[in-house]
């Protein structure tokens, strides 16, 4: 299932957009449609990474800006699934710098 996904983004299931949803809300504590870094820090801290880690990801993910948005997540939530090199910044999405 993951792997039709990768080879077709475009065409998810139901289930799979709102798992992204779920994540971007997860993430998005404030509610104010943005992700910054002690919102991310704080929810991917929640899963045992360490928090220097959570903000190093964000750095990356984020490209340098203070947020991301519905619509950047969902960019970089495709690219998590379809990119085959690990320093795009869609690999940093769950928090994790090295794979």
């Amino acid at each position: 299932m993951w792997d039709d996904y990768s080879k077709n983004p475009e065409n998810a299931l139901e289930w799979q957009n709102n798992y992204m949803r779920f994540m971007f809300d997860l993430e998005d504590a404030s509610g104010d449609g943005s992700i910054d870094i002690e919102e991310f820090t704080s929810v991917c801290s929640c899963y045992g990474l360490q928090a220097q880690e959570c903000r190093e990801a964000f750095q990356k993910m984020a490209g340098g800006q203070k947020e991301v948005n519905f619509e950047q997540f969902k960019s970089l939530w495709k690219q998590f699934f379809v990119s085959e090199n690990p320093s795009e910044p869609g690999n940093f999405i769950f928090g994790k710098t090295k794979f």
